[in-house]
């Protein structure tokens, strides 16, 4: 079933203009959306008195509600999120605000954690424009070139090989003065550039039979995933009919689709540029691999992240908010999936976010749940975040969530060398060059080489490192029968006994 969806469509064109960087006091460049302030109802009134505007007066709607299900006047009263519009400076704003004990934050940017080769993706790291100035990232085949990748437990069977991952020398993300052990940034970053943005990646062949997971789907069991993504497309076209040539890698791509029963339309050409924007296919790709690796899931595929791989913590605190509504008794979704993120002011983390996440996961705990000092086994939806792509210790939100499960990625002999780390990553996955269903563009007068897709791609990052941790907890959960909450089986396959965990990068999680 296509989905819409009660926000207004999502941009079709470049960040540039819709995202501002800066650093904060610390150094630490951070995105945010320019002007917006998300803060409490109690702090809306002081706010306006500081512009010179009428507190008791919202004619022109230059604050709004965070969460769609609350309204100025039905709302929760005075602790209710609020996004306040048209502020000259809203960093400055948020600062004074908590200094003076109110919640509040910007409307910070997060950005999908897919690369291709040597590429940061988080254009918040990179002081210079060219951030994916090439769409011919990871030149050379077989690093790993299935997606149920490392078939071996014990990626690094031996903890004193690599004592820390990722090319960065503090694998503990604190050194001896509290601050963070990696190089700062270069300072803020204006992002205009003027060269095309292309995808990093790259068409794939047909897997062939022996890359495919020998797992079936198990009678009457299945895990319901959302997925908050750039959508998806599950007939693998991009809105043309190819008639009866459809070739057998298509069929098979359409195949592991099927796991796909809600969706919002995952554009390829949003722009209609006829390039394949850079983060178009994300949430498609991602799709394939929970039909691949958690037969029997039921996934929806919401479209929060807009084509060119940004979204920011109001969008996906609202999407949170309206696929959770206040009043059902059990959870609708039993997991979900993020894959992306951002950093954000003085390491606190996003204040709409933080309090959507919260609603759910407390909405459906029962009173037996507070005798279990917080164990991840009481959680009757799990979160599921990519930590990032920056070979940083810096922590990234919501993966840094104490109640998300943070993935780093895993390459070919150890860590990838782009994945981020430190103490705050739980798990850690395959997460370069796996392939997975994509578009089918063999027929599209698509310019530079995007044609060349025909239903698969392979890329890298910890985006696909986290649903391969979100499939396996799926996976793991209804195998077991569902016979506890999926919290106990993503405990169980994280933090038992005898798991091998990589330094920095938490436990090592192999799919079939």
């Amino acid at each position: 079933m296509i989905i819409g969806s009660k926000d207004s469509p999502l941009p079709v064109d470049p960040w540039d203009r819709r995202v501002q960087f800066t650093t904060d006091t610390q150094g630490r460049t951070i995105a945010y959306r320019p002007h917006q302030l998300i803060t409490s109802r109690r702090a809306v009134d002081e706010v306006a008195r500081s512009v010179g505007r009428d507190p008791g007066k919202n004619d022109d709607g230059w604050w709004e509600p965070v969460f769609e299900s609350e309204t100025p006047s039905g709302g929760r009263g005075p602790d209710e999120l609020m996004v306040i519009n048209g502020l000259p400076n809203p960093l400055e704003v948020a600062r004074q605000l908590r200094t003076k004990g109110y919640i509040a934050g910007p409307n910070h940017v997060f950005f999908a954690s897919a690369m291709g080769n040597s590429v940061f993706p988080n254009p918040g790291v990179m002081p210079h424009p060219g951030v994916m100035p090439h769409p011919g990232v990871m030149p050379h085949p077989g690093v790993m070139p299935h997606p149920g990748v490392m078939p071996h437990p014990g990626v690094m069977p031996h903890p004193g090989v690599m004592p820390h991952p990722g090319v960065m020398p503090h694998p503990g993300g604190v050194s001896g003065d509290g601050t963070c052990g990696c190089a700062p940034s270069c300072g803020a970053w204006s992002a205009k550039t003027q060269a095309p943005r292309y995808s990093s990646a790259v068409p794939a062949p047909y897997p062939v039979t022996s890359h495919f997971s020998v797992r079936t789907a198990l009678a009457g069991m299945t895990s319901r995933v959302l997925v908050l993504d750039t959508g998806a497309l599950p007939d693998i076209r991009p809105g043309f009919e190819r008639g009866n040539d459809v070739s057998d890698g298509v069929r098979t791509a359409q195949s592991l689709m099927d796991c796909v029963s809600q969706y919002a339309l995952d554009p390829w050409d949003a722009d209609s540029n006829r390039l394949l924007d850079p983060f178009s296919g994300h949430g498609t790709f991602i799709a394939g691999l929970f039909g691949r690796l958690a037969p029997g899931a039921d996934v929806t595929v919401d479209r929060c992240l807009s084509s060119y791989g940004e979204t920011d913590d109001r969008t996906i605190a609202r999407a949170l908010d309206r696929w959770f509504p206040a009043g059902s008794e059990e959870p609708p979704f039993d997991i979900v999936s993020m894959s992306f993120g951002g950093y954000c002011d003085e390491n606190d983390p996003p204040v709409a976010l933080s309090e959507a996440i919260a609603k759910v996961q407390m909405r459906y705990r029962r009173s037996s749940d507070f005798n279990n000092d917080g164990a991840a086994i009481s959680e009757p939806v799990v979160f599921v975040a990519a930590a990032g792509n920056d070979a940083s210790c810096q922590p990234t939100w919501p993966a840094a969530f104490e109640s998300v499960i943070s993935v780093g990625a895993l390459g070919p002999s150890g860590a990838a060398p782009f994945t981020n780390y430190g103490p705050w990553v739980q798990a850690c996955a395959p997460g370069v060059d796996i392939i997975s269903t994509f578009f089918d563009l063999s027929q599209e007068k698509a310019r530079q080489d995007n044609n060349e897709f025909e239903g698969w791609a392979q890329w890298s990052g910890t985006s696909f490192s986290t649903p391969i941790v979100a499939a396996e907890i799926a996976w793991e959960w209804m195998t077991t029968g569902k016979a506890a909450r999926v919290g106990a089986a993503a405990s169980f396959l994280l933090e038992r006994e005898g798991q091998f965990r990589f330094p920095g990068l938490g436990t090592v999680v192999n799919s079939a």
